[in-house]
């Protein structure tokens, strides 16, 4: 067998991993418009870079993340429009300035629109071993700032009361986020990304109570999903992104299946 499709196979496993992490977070916060504002800030952050030269891993992780971290500024409760309205209208400019971006691209855009839509043919060495450090930091911040991440999730407001530094944890978070998601961006799609990180969350929140529980079984179903997406692409000659959105989307209903007839059989 084609050693690049053992690459493929390490990539998906990585960026299904460490996606499933992030989406344990973000499906918490009950804010789901921050996965699509991140997500769509690195597909903007990518298509400029590429337009003014800049590197195809550093220009979006800089944009992603620096744009991520602002969110931080919009606190439930405190702000004078509600939250999620705020993160779509970011979620909206952001989407203007991709398509933007694609429209100032002179001559063949199919390397751009990969972006869009993902492709294994993105997956080198160099970029597995970035996706796998974005990865490893974000495992280690989670786990050392475990405590204070379940208090953020629950309330910002009980989380300042009880000395937690809510902004810059919060802050940090979303600036780590914006980095996986950035470099996992031309593997699965910025279109489709969120979908990743918010369908084995979501299945796993439904099978599991705990959140060591629900971080296990969502970092293993954002794999299963990675991989059985980037297989089917493969073998089937269909779009990566497409596949690994429609692959989440069983582990998800085959979730709420079990979680359905489990309930039944009590």
């Amino acid at each position: 067998m084609d050693p690049f499709f053992y690459l493929v196979i390490l990539a998906g496993a990585i960026a299904g991993a460490s996606c499933g992490l992030l989406g344990v977070y973000l499906v918490a916060l009950r804010l789901p418009f921050i996965g699509v504002f991140i997500s769509h800030t690195a597909m903007a952050g990518s298509v400029f870079a590429y337009l003014v030269g800049l590197d195809s891993t550093v220009g979006p992780v800089v944009v992603s993340s620096l744009a991520s971290m602002c969110l931080a500024g919009i606190r439930p409760g405190r702000s004078r429009i509600d939250p999620n309205v705020a993160l779509a209208i970011l979620f909206s400019l952001m989407l203007g300035l991709t398509f933007l971006g694609i429209g100032l691209v002179e001559g063949s855009r199919t390397e751009i629109l990969g972006l869009l839509w993902g492709s294994i043919l993105f997956v080198r060495v160099g970029s597995v071993v970035v996706i796998a450090a974005a990865a490893v930091v974000f495992a280690v911040f989670a786990l050392l700032f475990n405590k204070e991440l379940k208090v953020l999730l629950f309330s910002r407001t009980i989380a300042s009361a009880t000395g937690v530094h809510e902004t810059f944890v919060y802050a940090l978070f979303l600036g780590l986020a914006g980095i996986v998601l950035a470099v996992n961006l031309p593997l699965v799609g910025g279109l489709m990304i969120f979908s990743l990180i918010t369908n084995p969350a979501a299945a796993a929140y439904r099978v599991c109570r705990g959140h060591r529980a629900v971080v296990l079984a969502s970092t293993l179903f954002g794999v299963l999903s990675a991989v059985g997406g980037f297989i089917a692409s493969y073998y089937l000659n269909l779009p990566t992104g497409a596949c690994i959105v429609l692959t989440s989307a069983v582990v998800f209903a085959l979730a709420a299946l079990y979680c359905t007839l489990a309930r039944r059989a009590d």
